[in-house]
């Protein structure tokens, strides 16, 4: 007979709805999604979050996350993002935390009425 290994099983993660939409949305406003296994060494800390490759702006998403961690991590970029451009669900748009940058007038203050 053979012998069975004794590591543990992989557990399989759901997609969740949610984190993958926040991705879609993140893609769109120009970031790069990437979920990667974030190496941890002694003496720092790493998280999911933005960085720039040459030109590109790339959204790191540490795979040892749960989606719940994941999601905040994205939720946290995209609320200092302008979203404007970008249509968005409005229950996705509640979960980001509503509109992310004010409009901007291109004609500047408005004059008070006389």
């Amino acid at each position: 007979m053979a012998k069975r290994s004794k590591k543990a099983a992989r557990t399989v993660e759901e997609p969740s709805p949610l984190l993958e939409r926040l991705k879609e949305i993140a893609a769109a406003s120009g970031l790069e999604v990437r979920e990667e296994r974030l190496l941890r060494e002694a003496g720092y800390s790493v998280r999911s979050g933005v960085c720039r490759v040459s030109e590109q702006e790339v959204l790191l998403l540490d795979k040892n996350a749960t989606p719940a961690e994941r999601i905040e991590a994205i939720c946290g970029v995209l609320q200092g993002r302008d979203l404007d451009d970008v249509f968005i669900e409005p229950e996705f748009r509640r979960a980001i935390g509503g509109r992310a940058l004010p409009p901007q007038d291109d004609e500047g203050p408005a004059a008070p009425a006389a």
